[in-house]
């Protein structure tokens, strides 16, 4: 008798040694909250930005990308025929600061200029309240 019970521990022993190496699968395998919200205001805003390009005619279009923290926004229009006027941004935030590299194309009766702007920072500032300001770069130097 002594000897059946014996080997029955041992046995039951390798699935209790597996089960406590091993531990069960996760019940959760979707996004987090944070990545959740992140895409919901990526889709809001995107959603906003094509009924703004529609509402305008095209004139006004913003594209954002939440996990990357990233937008573009071009506004203008025209032909370059008669005349045309483009602003066009990439803007990357990072925690309060945003950076932006803006472009601005002109076009009148045929003729054509494209304007590169130095990139510029944005950041908030406390002056009486509310404000931004404006970090424009004097001098660059690229090696």
């Amino acid at each position: 008798m002594v000897l059946l019970a014996a080997t029955r521990l041992a046995a039951a022993e390798p699935t209790v040694l597996l089960a406590s190496r091993w531990p069960s699968v996760p019940d959760g395998h979707g996004l987090s909250l944070e990545d959740q919200i992140t895409d919901r205001l990526t889709q809001l805003g995107n959603a906003l930005g094509r009924h703004l390009d529609l509402l305008s005619h095209d004139m006004f279009r913003l594209t954002v990308d939440g996990r990357h923290r990233h937008a573009r926004v071009r506004i203008g229009g025209g032909d370059t025929e008669t005349l045309a006027f483009r602003l066009d941004g990439d803007i990357q935030f990072d925690d309060a600061n945003a950076q932006v590299h803006a472009r601005i194309d002109l076009g009148f009766h045929g003729h054509a200029l494209h304007l590169e702007l130095p990139a510029f920072e944005m950041s908030p500032a406390t002056c009486h309240g509310y404000g931004i300001e404006l970090r424009l770069p004097l001098y660059v130097q690229r090696f």
